[in-house]
């Protein structure tokens, strides 16, 4: 039997009693910071500075890798024909986990296996996967839309996105939180998405009600810092990460009319009504607002719709035509 604890005076103790403690912090879980892999020139890659924890395969828990510079792994030659799927790998090494020599931590690339619909490689033992690269037929530099990041974010606060960053998400792994960023917003720091992920969007000009169907028209938006809204006769906001969302709408006409309003779900298996409200009969002007919380994914679009009566006029500004839609949570 043998019993640690750790860093009382005049202890010795082997790594694999520090890794427990890593393993402890994080559960087990592969998690990371920083380590963005980026295109470098031709077939080299630029690994940004990060950290990672990586569970080790014979049960002593993480080890904590780090790296304080660019690091440069290469991509090998681009196959004849087809393609294939490489992964890029953060990978500790040390005698007792894979019965080598080393003991250090590289980063490197797996290449996959040639074929007409490629998958990527297994991620190897002792390491946590960071991108996976497409190599097509003839390829002799890789580009940014050849990469997909495949992070395992959550190991602590994320460096902030460089200005004109696309925008980025990640949940973590311990608390199922959802994360997100974007370049110029905020200065490029992470968020938490049920802090910041929410947009608003009004009808600033006149425009009249039909009989059919129609998208609320709205034309000015007033907040949507991670671009979720799209203005004009096809007005909708798109989600860019899956989860519970609040989505709010308010029609207002300026006479007596009879009106319809509510919110159009687009996915990707076709279109769903959902919390439709109606005035049957119309003997004043009437401002009629709708709300529904949606379970929705990455892409989906909502549009809020009318129908009114003949020619009806509708009132704007931002208390009379409004809708706005927030992030609650991974639900």
């Amino acid at each position: 039997m043998s019993r640690y604890n750790l860093w009382l005076q005049q202890g010795s103790y082997a790594a694999s009693v520090d890794r427990r403690l890593f393993g402890s912090l994080w559960s087990g879980l592969a998690t990371s910071q920083g380590l963005a892999v980026s295109p470098s020139s031709a077939m080299t890659l630029a690994v940004a500075p990060g950290a990672v924890a990586v569970p080790t395969n014979n049960g002593t828990g993480s080890c904590l890798c780090v790296s304080d510079q660019v690091e440069n792994p290469v991509v090998t030659a681009a196959p004849a024909s087809n393609s294939r799927i490489d992964l890029v790998v953060a990978q500790a090494r040390g005698n007792d986990l894979d019965g080598g020599s080393n003991n250090d931590m590289v980063f490197a690339v797996i290449a996959g296996t040639v074929a007409a619909s490629p998958t990527p490689p297994a991620t190897p033992a002792n390491a946590v996967a960071l991108a996976q690269v497409t190599v097509a037929s003839g390829t002799a530099a890789i580009t940014a839309g050849m990469i997909a990041d495949v992070r395992p974010h959550g190991l602590g606060r994320e460096v902030a996105l460089a200005s004109g960053a696309p925008f980025s998400s990640y949940v973590d792994p311990l608390s199922g939180e959802a994360w997100v960023a974007k370049g110029g917003v905020k200065g490029g720091a992470w968020f938490k998405a049920r802090d910041v992920l929410r947009a608003r969007m009004y009808r600033t000009a006149g425009y009249t009600g039909s009989t059919s169907l129609t998208t609320v028209p709205y034309d000015t938006v007033d907040y949507d810092p991670y671009s979720m809204c799209t203005l004009g006769a096809a007005a909708k906001f798109t989600v860019p990460i899956a989860g519970l969302y609040l989505i709010y709408g308010i029609a207002s006409t300026t006479g007596a009319s009879a009106v319809m309003f509510g919110l159009f779900l687009t996915t990707g298996s076709g279109g769903q009504l959902n919390g439709t409200v109606s005035v049957p009969g119309a003997n004043a002007p009437v401002g009629l607002p709708t709300t529904e919380a949606l379970a929705l994914v990455v892409n989906d679009t909502v549009t809020l719709g009318f129908i009114t009566s003949a020619g009806m006029a509708m009132q704007t500004g931002m208390g009379a035509t409004r809708a706005s839609i927030a992030y609650m949570g991974t639900g």
